[in-house]
C-alpha cells in the first residue's frame, strides 16, 4: 500500500498544481476581456452621449421651424387661412 501512496500523492499533487496553472490562466483572460469591455463601454458610453446631443441639436424646435419654412416654403397659419368647424352636441 506504500508503494502505490507515494506516486498517487505525487500524481495528485501534480494535477492540483496543474489545474492551480489553468484557473490562473483563465482568470488573467477573464480580467482582460473584462478589461476591454469596460473600455468597450465607455466608448459606447461616450458615443451615446454625442449621439444624443446630435438629435437634440436636430430636433430643436427653432431648426425644424426654419426648415419647415426655407425648405418646404410653410408658414404658421393665420386667420385668412383657418378654418373653425363647429359641432353641436345635443
Amino acid at each position: 500500500m506504500a508503494k502505490v501512496q507515494g506516486p498517487l500523492v505525487a500524481l495528485i499533487l501534480m494535477l492540483s498544481a496543474l489545474a492551480v496553472i489553468y484557473t490562473s490562466y483563465v482568470n488573467r483572460e477573464l480580467a482582460h476581456e473584462w478589461q476591454r469591455l469596460g473600455d468597450n463601454h465607455t466608448q459606447l458610453q461616450e458615443e451615446y452621449g454625442r449621439l444624443m446631443l446630435e438629435y437634440s441639436t436636430l430636433a430643436a424646435p427653432s431648426r425644424v421651424e426654419e426648415m419647415a419654412r426655407e425648405k418646404l416654403n410653410m408658414s404658421f397659419p393665420n386667420k385668412n387661412n383657418t378654418r373653425v368647424i363647429r359641432l353641436d352636441h345635443q
